[in-house]
């Protein structure tokens, strides 16, 4: 299956508002175990700001369940001020090798 990977970034300014966003809506959001395996959250801040990173792996035939409901978390801050995200689909090395047909050696 492909990984979800999320990118969220916003400026430290903002850095409160979002935390109280966050502990706002997690009620709204609790974990999703039948939908993906949360793989890892990790956040860096840099003098640009702050970038947050979620990379799932969904469930089989929970694809798009997993995306609706990621992107229904991101889209919680978004009147936050400068906080944007971007949602990535990145796929295996066997995915990609199968999207040109070429067989994945034992």
């Amino acid at each position: 299956m492909p990984y979800l990977v999320t990118t969220m970034w916003y400026p430290t300014h903002v850095n409160d508002d979002i935390v109280k966003r966050y502990l706002k809506i997690t009620k709204n959001y609790p974990a999703k175990d039948d939908l993906f395996m949360q793989l890892c959250a990790p956040l860096m801040v840099s003098k640009e700001g702050v970038k947050v990173m979620m990379i799932r792996e969904p469930k089989k035939g929970k694809f798009e369940e997993s995306m609706t409901y990621t992107t229904k978390f991101c889209n919680e801050f978004l009147d936050i001020e400068g906080y944007t995200y971007q949602i990535d689909v990145w796929h295996t090395f066997q995915e990609a090798l199968a999207v040109g047909d070429i067989e994945v050696p034992d």
